[in-house]
Order: structure tokens, then sequence, then C-alpha cells
């Protein structure tokens, strides 16, 4: 072995000797040099920024019903309204009054930053209706003198966010400044310093590495090595190695070991240094940041391979150097074809939601459409296109009874949630050829549906409405009274607008939250199937709503209990017998009483994991919880009656699941559109629905999807080292829809492709080396 390491050991020092070498240091000492003053502090969160509001219009009507409404005037969102600067006060008038103006969320922004340092329109007794949050209650229980200049901020932030209920999103309580040589960034980070660190973990050191790593370093790691087998073969210096007791197998493997050294002396000093400055400025140490040094050196053994097979075939430095950025060039290519079949042909089919009317099964998929299986020609036929580009939206379906579903299409709200135009429920019947029938008038903005027994309930920015199955029926087919009436609301009652604008009840439902009561992003709930109680998971704040025997009366709140953690933080609720399931973010699995919400244990979900969905299994006291690894687990109490989590079921590639009571079977979307039916009793495999492709699914399963294994897909990598680097499993990020976006990391197509690939040339560079005479 002792030959072998001298070839190494010399690599390393003409790797030394290298001007380009001491180049790149340079310019990593530079980066790091850069970084290095890069520090943060953590603060209250205070200032209002137009991301912070989930609902822009409402507040503009409840502004603006507080200035026209008489009755309003010494309510909260009265006081505040008056509060507002004149021009603004103008323009809420005229919208008060019927006029269509458009006001900018920087503007309404700008004048609530105002109202933090001046709390004249706040009033103690108008505030006691109001819902507030265990912090605004801590807050208002110490006295003026004890608070400091943010945490009077931070409190008027929360008694205007409770003064407007439904109108903004969950914030952390603290947030990340930045600070650069001690100077303050422009913008504040509205995230907590667990949320910061997943930040730097997931998102900044991957793209740095990258780029850097990537690219940058792979290039000039090309430049510099590629005259290394070349000059190996010049007469003099090879006919020297020979002549030692040395394998030509052995030899070139050497120096291919020893030409990844430039890479390696670059890739130590970047990494190290990006860890130090992560930890000493930033205060994320993260050992994990160490695996990509590997991985660099992998990846660059990638290309480094192609040089180096070209190199002993035509003994030229600049052929190789051009056979390599020619096939880097075919892996971008590649790996572009590739992540355009997967974002515009397969993502917009992904099933979202399942309804089961009968023997009819219908699916809401992520590109807008819906869906209904044709049993006969196994295939998904669709009564709205599923399109990537498409800016609708369309509500997962509700059964009403065996042959009629129910749901709603929200054109252009993809990433508005009001939509454009009116919103009307959609009922398709079998007796139809279950073509889509308007029904009721959907409050403004509604997003989900919910069976209730014999009602429905639609859920919106900030409110739960409910009807009856028998009037969304009656009403099918038949047109609205909305229309007609609407030219007479303009001219006498313009509360009735505002209303609307609200995201009010409409014509046939009835408000069920008590009052003063929303229910805003993060948010999950779950209703019982006979209708009489439900259970919401709002801010960081579990409760418990039950039905009233007066027709037409709001719920009342029987039971209420805050989470621990962040109230930011995105979860699923379930409920399966006596059981409620909350499952969050970086926060433990936790159970409680469905009655009292009283804890009944708590389960510990592996850090890598983040909850996606679950469901209650019927009466059976378990769930099924999808992770975000893409495996569907059961959640059930042992026999020690404490609360388990199982492995995996036998099913890859879950995109989520669904309980159907009536036959007690749990349905599993797997692959995209694939389903299987399970017993909910023994989880025993019922069906299996493996529909068929359209033509470019075909394309992309049988042309696409080999060519991205045959050729390596280097740029995937990316996604190896966020992995490593984060310890998850998956990226989630908010991507301007309430549901927010989930991308699984595959780790090990890109791994297994690339050495599958470096395998395969140098057992071609090793023969061809072993059979030819130089």
């Amino acid at each position: 072995m002792q030959p072998y390491i001298a070839v190494i050991r010399d690599s390393f020092h003409a790797a030394l000797s290298s001007r380009i070498l001491w180049v790149a240091f340079l310019a990593i000492w530079l980066l790091l040099g850069a970084l290095a003053p890069i520090g943060y502090r953590e603060d209250f969160t205070t200032t209002f920024r137009g991301q912070d509001f989930h609902n822009g219009t409402r507040m503009k009507a409840m502004l603006a019903r507080g200035l026209v409404d008489p009755s309003a005037d010494n309510t909260p969102v009265g006081r505040l309204a008056a509060a507002m600067p004149e021009d603004l006060r103008r323009q809420l008038q005229r919208v008060g009054e019927g006029d269509e103006v458009r006001i900018r969320l920087s503007v309404l922004a700008d004048a609530l930053n105002d109202r933090l340092d001046d709390e004249s329109w706040y009033d103690a007794q108008a505030w006691q209706s109001t819902l507030r949050l265990k912090e605004l209650r801590e807050l208002d229980d110490l006295p003026d003198g004890e608070l400091n200049d943010s945490m009077r901020r931070r409190r008027a932030r929360l008694r205007i966010e409770a003064a407007l209920p439904g109108v903004f999103e969950t914030r952390a309580s603290r947030s990340i400044m930045l600070t650069y040589a001690g100077l303050d960034f422009p913008a504040n980070l509205a995230v907590d310093k667990t949320q910061f660190s997943t930040l730097i973990n997931q998102w900044v050191i991957p793209v740095i590495i990258d780029w850097l790593l990537g690219f940058a370093l792979v290039f000039l790691g090309i430049l510099v090595t590629a005259s290394i087998i070349p000059d190996m073969l010049q007469p003099g210096s090879l006919h020297l190695l020979l002549s030692k007791p040395v394998s030509r197998s052995m030899l070139l493997l050497s120096k291919f070991v020893g030409g990844c050294a430039f890479v390696f002396l670059c890739v130590v000093q970047l990494i190290v240094g990006l860890y130090l400055v992560a930890g000493l400025r930033l205060d994320v140490w993260n050992i994990r940041l160490l695996w990509c040094i590997p991985v660099s050196v992998f990846l660059f053994a990638v290309f480094y391979s192609v040089s180096t097979v070209a190199g002993l075939r035509w003994r030229s430095p600049i052929l190789a150097i051009g056979l390599t950025m020619i096939f880097g060039t075919i892996c971008l290519v590649v790996g572009i074809v590739g992540g355009f079949f997967d974002g515009l042909v397969t993502r917009p089919d992904q099933i979202q939601g399942l309804a089961v009317a009968g023997d009819s099964l219908f699916g809401s998929t992520r590109g807008g459409g819906l869906v209904r299986l044709d049993r006969d020609e196994n295939r998904w036929v669709e009564v709205f296109e599923s399109d990537a580009m498409s800016p609708d939206r369309v509500l997962p379906p509700i059964k009403l009874n065996d042959t009629t579903i129910a749901t709603a299409r929200v054109r252009g709200g993809r990433f508005n949630p009001f939509g454009s135009g009116a919103l009307d429920m959609l009922v398709l019947n079998e007796t139809d050829d279950w073509n889509p029938e308007p029904s009721l008038r959907l409050p403004a903005a509604t997003s989900w549906l919910f069976s209730a027994g014999d009602s429905v309930l639609a859920m919106n920015t900030g409110e739960l409405a409910i009807t009856s199955r028998k009037s969304i029926l009656e009403a099918a087919g038949q047109p609205t009274d909305d229309d007609a009436e609407e030219d007479e609301s303009e001219e006498t009652d313009w509360l009735a607008k505002l209303t609307n604008m609200m995201g009010g009840v409409t014509s046939g439902f009835t408000s069920v939250l008590p009052e003063r009561m929303a229910i805003t992003p993060p948010r999950a709930v779950i209703v019982d199937t006979d209708g009489k109680w439900l259970g919401a998971l709002s801010r960081g704040r579990l409760v418990r709503l039950e039905r009233t025997e007066s027709p037409g009366e709001r719920w009342t709140l029987t039971a209420e209990r805050p989470l621990e953690g962040e109230a930011s933080l995105r979860g699923v609720l379930a409920r399966s017998l006596d059981d409620l399931l909350v499952a969050r973010a970086e926060e433990p699995i936790q159970l409680f009483n469905s009655e009292t919400l009283e804890p009944t244990g708590q389960i510990e979900l592996p850090a890598s994991l983040l909850p996606t969905s679950a469901v209650g299994l019927g009466e059976s006291g378990r769930f099924a919880l999808v992770t975000s690894d893409g495996r569907c687990r059961i959640v059930e109490r042992g026999e020690s009656k404490e609360w388990r989590i199982g492995g995996p079921l036998a099913i890859r590639e879950v995109e989520s699941s669904f309980y159907e009571r009536d036959s007690n079977r749990l349905m599993v979307v797997h692959h995209i559109d694939r389903v299987d039916v399970l017993s909910a009793d023994d989880l025993t495999m019922i069906e299996q629905i493996r529909p068929s492709l359209s033509r470019w699914r075909l394309v992309n399963r049988y042309a696409i999807t080999p060519l991205r294994l045959i050729i390596p897909q280097t740029g995937e990598l990316g996604e190896t080292i966020a992995a490593m680097v984060s310890g998850k499993s998956a990226l989630s990020f908010d991507d301007g829809t309430e549901e927010g976006e989930l991308v699984r990391y595959d780790i090990i197509r890109p791994v297994a492709s690339c050495a599958t690939f470096i395998t395969v040339m140098l057992l071609i560079g090793c023969v061809y080396f072993s059979t030819r005479d130089f």
C-alpha cells in the first residue's frame, strides 16, 4: 500500500503547489471574513408588515363598519377606526358608504404601527369583550412601570389583534433581528429562535454550499486536476511509476483519489469556517454541517470521473475539461426537464381530498382540479381540470348522501382566499351524471366544508357557518336570489355588504362561533360525525364547541386549553372515540380527552419527522398519522394503556389518508393518485386502486425517470446536503396558501445514481488503462 499512499501524497503536494488552489483559499477566507460580523438579537414581535395580514379585506370592512355603524362607536374596532389617520379614515368612510376603494396593505400596516406608540384608542372596559390570548392577559396584569418600550409595543399589538379577530396571521411572540458589525438590518424576521435555526440549516447554508461547492469549486477543481492523468501518461512519468510493484488499476484509482485533494482542502476550510461562524455569531451549533465535506467531495468525484476517463483516452487536459463541461450541461438539462415534469405533470395530479358516495370515489387535486374514478376504464376522469398554472382552488369534496357530493370552485382562489366573483356551493349528483349544479351561496373566502350530521359547516378566513343538507339539496340547480337582490342591497344597506366583505354568513347559513371568536391560521377543525360538537386548533389554542338545542343559535364554548410552544406552529387534529390527537411541528404528539380537553398522553415524534395529516379510525380509539417521510403510522394505546406510535405501514410515498365511516375503511393515497383501501379494524388490504396514467405521465415514467437514474442527478445532491444538515426528512414552507408546501427530500436516488456512475466510469477507466499499451 505504501506506493499508492505515496501517489496520493504527491497529488496533495501538487494541489498545494497550484496557484488556483491558493486563489480559491483566498476567496474562501474573504467570504468567511465577510460573514464573520453577522450576528442577531432577539426581541418581541411588534411591528406590523404587509405579510402579517391573513385577510386584508376583512380588516378594511371591519374598520369601515366601525366608522359608519353608530352602534360600534365604543367597541374596540370602533375606537381603533376612529384613531386612524385622517386620510385613511376618509377612505374607510367611502368603503362604508359602498364605494370600491383600494387601500394598500402597507398603508394599513403603517397606520397600525403608528398606533403602537399612542394607545389613546385603548379602553380596558371595551376590550373586556374581546378574546385575549394568554400572553396578552399576562402583559395586562403587569404594572406599566415594569414594562419596557418593547413590551409595551407588544401589548399594543396584541390588543389590536384582539380587536380585529380573523385578520392577522399568527406570528411568533419573539422575532430575530439580524445585525452586521453591530448595526441592525432594515427588517426583522418574524420567526423565533427555533424557526431561525431551521431557516439557517434548511435554506441559508444549503444555498451557500450548492453555489460555492456545487458550481464554483467543482469548476475550479476540474481546471486544476484535469492535467493529472495526462501528465501521468507522459513517457517518463508513466515508465517510472510502472517500474514499481504497483497495479495499473490501483495506480489509476490512487491518482483519482489524489485528484480529489484539491476540493477536499477547499471544502474543509469552507465548511469548518461556516460551522464556526454559524455557532459563534448565530448561536447555531450544528455538527451535522460537517457532513457536507464528504458529500461535496463525492459531488466533485462525479465530474472528475469523466475528466479521468477523457484524460486517459485523449491525453489532453483541454479535451478533458471540455468533455466534463459538456457532461455537466447534460446533467443540468436532464435535471431541468425532470423538474419540469415533477412540477407541471405529476404534482398537479396529487390527490389532496377524497369523498365516497356509494360506489363512486372523488378527489380534489393539488392542481385545482376535481376528479372522479371511472372503475370501468380504471382512470381518473376530470370534472374540473387539474393544471399546475391554474389560479383556481377546489374545496375538498364531502358526501351529502350515497348519490351526492358537495364542493366548490374558487375562481382565482389559489393565492387569494376571496377569489374573484361569487362563490356557490356545487352539488354533484349521480342521476345528473355528476355534472356540477350551483346551490347555496357560500360565505366569502370559504376554504373548507365539513359534514356535521344532518348539516354542513363552511369555514372561511375566521368564521364557521352552518346550514342543513336539506337546504343544500333543495337549492341545487335553482338560481340564487343574491344576484337579484344585490342592486337593492347596495342602495339600501351598506352594512350587509360590509358583513359579506368580512366573511360573514350568507343566505341559508347561520354563524356557529361565539361572539368575538375567530378561527385563524394556523388552524385545524374536527367535527363530530353526529354534528353535536366540534374541536378546533387555532393559534396554539385547543377549544371545544357544543351545538345548542335551539336552531340558529351560536354554539357554546365548553372547554379550552392553551398549548405549549409557539402559537405560529402548524398542526393537525383528529378524533377517535373519546380522544383528540394534536400533532404540531417541532412538538410532541399530544392526546386529550375529547370532552374535557384534559391531557391523556404524549408521544415523542422523531426529530426528523413532521406531521402532515391525521385521521381517527372511527370508534376504535386509534389514529392514522401521515408524516413528512411519506409514511403512515398508527397511534394507539399499548397493553399498558400508554399511548404509542407503531412502525410505518407497508405503503410508501403517502400523500394523505382518509377515514370512510359508513364502511369503516382507511383510504391511503400514495404515489400521486393511487389509493389503497384497508380495513380500519385490522388494517388488512381490501382494495388497491391503480388508475391508468395519462400520456405525459407515461412519458415521465418510462422515459424521464429512467433517464434521471442513468444520468447522475448532481443537482439533487443539494437535497442530500439539506437533509443531512437539517436532520429533517422534508422541507415545509409557506407558499401563500393556508396548507403550505411540503417538499420531501429525495436522498436515495441522487446518491445511488451518482455512486453507480462513478463506479462505472472508474471501471471503464481501469479496464482501458490495464489493456492499453502506453
